[in-house]
Parts: structure tokens; C-alpha cells; sequence
């Protein structure tokens, strides 16, 4: 593995929203999946101002591969000139 630096908690801010569970009569109070279980992959790295690498995006889809993840939460974008295609785009189709 390499050093990561994190560059902020945005994506865990999510995570832990979604996957709120409160054991109280109130389940409003609940996410969209409570009690969900999460890992955390960061791709950001502060040393280039959040910005992500390639090798890391890798290293994390192949990681969430290898979890068996049900679900990511992806909170970067970027413009790109063609859409829907690439290796990324085939590793996340093989979790599908």
C-alpha cells in the first residue's frame, strides 16, 4: 500500500447518513440503509489538493471488488470526453 493523506471526510459524512440506525421508536430519524456496514477507500489525497490519482481510483475498485461491495459511494467527478467507458468503468460493471 501507499501513504494516503486524507483530504477531507465528505464520503464518511455520506456513508454515515445513509447507514444511521437509531434504536428509538422514531425510525425517521433512520437512513436509507440502517445499519449498513461501510469501509472507507480514499482516493484523495491532500497533497495534490484532494485530487485523486489513477492508481489509487484502481486500488479502491479493486479493494470494493474484492469486499463484495454492494453498493459505492463514488463523490468525485470530472469532465471526461467519453462517458460510460474505460478500464474504471469496467471494473465497476464487473460489481455489478
Amino acid at each position: 500500500g501507499g501513504v494516503v493523506i486524507g483530504a477531507g471526510a465528505h464520503g464518511s459524512h455520506v456513508a454515515g447518513i445513509t447507514s444511521a440506525y437509531h434504536n428509538s421508536p422514531n425510525h425517521d430519524l433512520n437512513g436509507v440503509a440502517p445499519g449498513a456496514q461501510i469501509i472507507s477507500l480514499k482516493i484523495g489525497d491532500a497533497r495534490l489538493g484532494s485530487m485523486e490519482t489513477s492508481s489509487a481510483y484502481t486500488r479502491c475498485l479493486l479493494a470494493a471488488i474484492r469486499c463484495r461491495c454492494d453498493v459505492i459511494n463514488l463523490s468525485y467527478g470530472e469532465a471526461a470526453a467519453l462517458c460510460n467507458t474505460g478500464y474504471h468503468v469496467q471494473l465497476l460493471k464487473e460489481l455489478a
